[in-house]
């Protein structure tokens, strides 16, 4: 899984997702310009902005399709830490092409001068709390995505600085009318919550007629009515977001993000022991677990070994990821296997867990790799020559350089929904995106956290990665997968194991996806949010060849003494 959530990764600092005008071109009526610095909009009271449970709504609009609404409710004065504070309550829905619906929720308190006091943001990906501490001028915010650890981040947050939450239209709708807008230049600082960024706002004001508009360092451009929004374009992104008329305040809720935790299965046959993964002095400490089968259900050991290997995606040993939180579900698959009588090792990918940050790097996963075959070859049930790798998606690619580095030890490599192309070949119809990632230069904002990583990966060829690796090799489709092609990718595996004449199986699933879970429908990044289990009949069918790759050769017997 490359990437989790890519909509989101696509938010901006503004209360609206950038996005597009119809292509409906307004036409401004010629009036006479407002000298500059003369204040076209004075700022308003928040007492009286809003009758109490008055609903704002507004639609998204992007290539003459819907794409989501933003929805914000006055709910009054209330008490909060000995004072009187106004309430303000968020529902965003975004509406993706043949997908679930992805909801926001969120509830804003604000003092008279409509400075931010405290609130909350939650989604299916994660659940924000916040709140300023005046003596100390911070904005503080906590951020639980339902994985073991809560992220936290502070900001400076004088009177008059202003705040945005995802797609919250209302929020910036009340920045707008709280703070006077003078003819020209305007500009302040402005916090977004839901990305966890402060940064210099400004916009160019002018008065058209009886509305003012604003053209905004975010691209936007915004016309007011009275302090009210009465339309928003984003033309970059050929956004339009637009008023709804008598707006219905939204039947749903929000409950947040699902904690995740590991439990081992009810029938385990297997113990668990927590271990390091030994390193040079300048790579990071990296923790996993050996999952160690029971002598009393398993026989007397030595046993064979299963170093596992996740994706690209930064999971833990658990399959972990996010946010948003999702289970890949790793640790089915790990389980299974010891469950089976294997001897096997899984780890938090750097960064991630308990192991140490350290920056994205494909190079640096790949010496993972190997740290964690050489654990795993020194534990004293292992067999150190009946070792299996298995990995999935990219892991599949470490899993074969192990088999061509280790061939004495590395028996068998299973493929779960490993690619069959190379990076090179996936970007091939996007030149311009290949090359910023071949020089590091002029790349997409969303791929930059990933630069080196990509860099390192171009040189990957997957069918030298078949060709060094000369041992049996178990390939694992699932038919609904929208991030290894089940039908490229599969196809040109199996061509290289062809090719050079190795050993190799293929499984199909059809009705699974990328993680070998039941996909009912369509997959896509929103699905994955969705708990199922990772198939039965695929951990079956994964077991059944680790158990015949691995399976001991029977002794010979001894030959008879002819006497003499």
């Amino acid at each position: 899984m490359r990437q989790v959530w890519p909509v989101v990764a696509a938010l901006s600092l503004c209360g609206c997702l950038q996005a597009p005008p119809s292509g409906t071109e307004t036409v401004e009526p010629e009036v006479e310009a407002s000298a500059e610095g003369e204040v076209v909009s004075p700022a308003r009271a928040l007492e009286g902005l809003y009758e109490v449970g008055e609903v704002r709504g507004f639609s998204f609009t992007q290539l003459g399709e819907q794409i989501g609404r933003s929805f914000g409710r006055y709910e009054g004065t209330v008490e909060h830490a000995g004072q009187t504070v106004h309430r303000f309550s968020t529902r965003v829905e975004l509406l993706p092409p043949g997908g679930q619906p992805l909801r926001f929720a969120s509830e804003v308190l604000l003092d008279e001068r409509g400075d931010l006091v405290a609130g909350w943001e939650r989604s299916m990906a994660a659940e924000l709390r916040f709140a300023v501490t005046k003596s100390e001028a911070l904005l503080e915010i906590e951020a639980d995505a339902g994985l073991p650890n809560i992220e936290r981040a502070e900001f400076g947050y004088e009177p008059g600085t202003a705040f945005m939450g995802y797609m919250s239209t209302i929020h910036e709708e009340l920045m707008l009318a709280l703070r006077p807008l003078a003819a020209g230049e305007n500009e302040w600082r402005l916090i977004s919550i839901s990305a966890g960024r402060a940064d210099p706002w400004s916009a160019k004001v002018k008065k058209q007629g009886n509305t003012v508009v604003l053209d905004t360092s975010l691209g936007e451009e915004i016309w007011l009515d009275e302090g009210r929004i009465t339309r928003i374009e984003v033309p970059d992104d050929e956004l339009v977001v637009t008023g709804i008329a008598h707006p219905q305040w939204p039947d749903w809720e929000v409950s947040g993000p699902s904690a995740l935790a590991y439990k081992p299965p009810a029938d385990a046959s297997f113990t668990i022991r927590e271990v390091e993964l030994p390193g040079q002095q300048d790579e990071p400490s990296l923790r996993g677990e050996i999952l160690v089968p029971d002598a009393a259900v398993h026989g007397p050991g030595p046993y064979p070994g299963v170093v596992f290997l996740a994706g690209s995606v930064s999971a833990d040993r658990y399959g972990f990821a996010g946010p948003p939180a999702v289970d890949i579900g790793y640790h089915e698959t790990t389980d299974a296997l010891a469950n089976a009588g294997f001897v096997v090792i899984r780890y938090d990918e750097r960064g991630v867990g308990e192991s140490e940050d350290a920056p994205p790097s494909w190079v640096g996963q790949r010496t993972d790799a190997r740290r964690a075959f050489r654990t795993l070859l020194v534990q004293p049930e292992v067999d150190p020559d009946r070792i299996l790798a298995v990995g999935h998606a990219e892991g599949g690619w470490r899993a074969l350089s192990l088999a061509a580095e280790r061939p004495r030890e590395v028996i068998g490599v299973g493929l779960l929904a490993t690619l069959g192309r190379s990076y090179r070949e996936l970007f091939a119809d996007q030149p311009d995106i290949l090359k910023a990632l071949e020089t590091g230069k002029d790349l997409p904002e969303q791929l930059q956290p990933m630069a080196d990583w990509y860099g390192e990966i171009l040189v990957e060829d997957p069918e030298a990665l078949v060709f060094r690796a000369r041992v049996p090799m178990w390939i694992a489709q699932g038919g609904k997968d929208f991030e290894t092609d089940p039908v490229k990718d599969l196809a040109a595996l199996t061509a290289a194991t062809r090719k050079y004449k190795r050993k190799a199986e293929v499984a199909r699933f059809p009705e699974l996806d990328h993680h070998f879970k039941h996909e009912p429908g369509t997959s896509n990044h929103t699905s994955y949010l969705v708990e199922r289990p990772v198939d039965g009949e695929f951990l079956d069918a994964l077991v059944a060849w680790a158990k015949k790759v691995s399976k001991k050769p029977a002794k010979k017997p001894a030959r008879k003494s002819s006497g003499g």
